[in-house]
């Protein structure tokens, strides 16, 4: 049975891709259906890797979110800076630039 085991382990390592890879497939199943072999190695990736699926559940809540305030743009709030505030970060600016530092 253990080596049963060993040898499905090493099967789905070699279908399952890498982190950057499945990040990458998950944003791309938003845009186009994956093919077979993608959505089955995406599948065994987020059953081994928390993270990944975190991933996939943060931008699809995103997707949602985005979509919906399109739907209704005037729910959206005025963008806009006291005029203290933009003094403020005009003299932090500036000062940074007498400095001489990178922001």
């Amino acid at each position: 049975m253990a080596k049963f085991f060993d040898k499905l382990m090493q099967g789905a390592g070699e279908l399952s891709p890498t982190c950057r890879q499945a990040t990458r497939l998950q944003s791309q199943a938003l845009e186009r259906p994956l093919s077979l072999r993608e959505r089955v190695g995406l599948k065994i990736h987020l059953v081994l890797c928390r993270w990944c699926k975190r991933y996939g559940i943060q931008i699809r809540f995103l997707r949602s979110a985005a979509q919906k305030q399109s739907e209704h743009p005037e729910t959206l709030p005025e963008q806009s800076l006291s005029p203290e505030a933009r003094g403020r970060i005009k003299q932090h600016l500036q000062t940074e630039k007498q400095r001489g530092s990178k922001l």
